[in-house]
């Protein structure tokens, strides 16, 4: 019988995976496994005419702040902005719009006038429109959030989540994660990448990284 950690047909066996837990997430377990906390927001949110914006770089953690946030609000209505198309804004209480910066100028106009919270994921601070349009308006860097003690437990969650069976897994140390900070800045998409060809590499067995 082939043993686990031997098995040439079960990639990442030899770590007791499924499969690299870098890799692609569904939506799903991207946010059961969001690591933030919300419950400053919900009384907030739960005013007509309020807005919470998560202002920050790509690949910061916006959306998973948003996603978590419509996890908490089964009435919510969400929406990703690609770059260079247009989407409709949808119905919903709170409205969470990703990459609101890719509104149109209409969009914006319609939006920030209506009562309906609002939860923005943004790389620029709409703060001055929206106060002009009436709304409370609560502002969070996102950048500001991460730390060494919750990526590790970010980038360990993932690795828990592919975990093959009973036994041993790899784990992410505090140190490697305070020092991917310190190189990446809370670049938390261009950690995972790092450690994405960290685990593609790793042929000698379980490990910590």
């Amino acid at each position: 019988m082939t043993t686990l950690a031997t098995s040439p047909l079960l990639p990442f066996a030899h770590l007791n995976l499924r499969r690299n837990p870098f890799g692609e997430f569904s939506i799903e377990d991207w946010t059961r496994l969001a690591d933030v906390d919300l419950e400053e927001f919900d009384e907030l949110l739960a005013e007509p005419g309020s807005v919470v914006q998560f202002v920050g770089e790509k690949g910061y953690g916006k959306t998973t702040h948003l996603l978590a946030i419509g996890a908490r609000f089964p009435g919510s209505g969400y929406v990703h902005i690609p770059e260079g198309e247009r989407a409709e804004v949808p119905a919903g209480n709170p409205v969470l719009i990703d990459e609101a910066q890719r509104l149109t100028w209409r969009q914006r106009r319609q939006v920030f006038r209506s009562s309906v919270p609002l939860v923005l994921g943004t790389h620029r601070d709409f703060t001055r429109e929206l106060s002009r349009a009436g709304r409370r308006v609560r502002t969070v860097a996102v950048e500001g959030r991460m730390n060494a003690t919750r990526l590790t437990r970010i980038l360990n969650s993932r690795i828990e989540c592919v975990r093959r069976g009973e036994g041993p897994v790899p784990g992410v140390l505090y140190e490697t994660a305070a020092g991917l900070l310190e190189r990446f800045g809370p670049d938390i998409r261009r950690i995972q990448l790092e450690l994405y060809m960290t685990f593609q590499n790793m042929n000698d067995g379980i490990r910590d990284v």
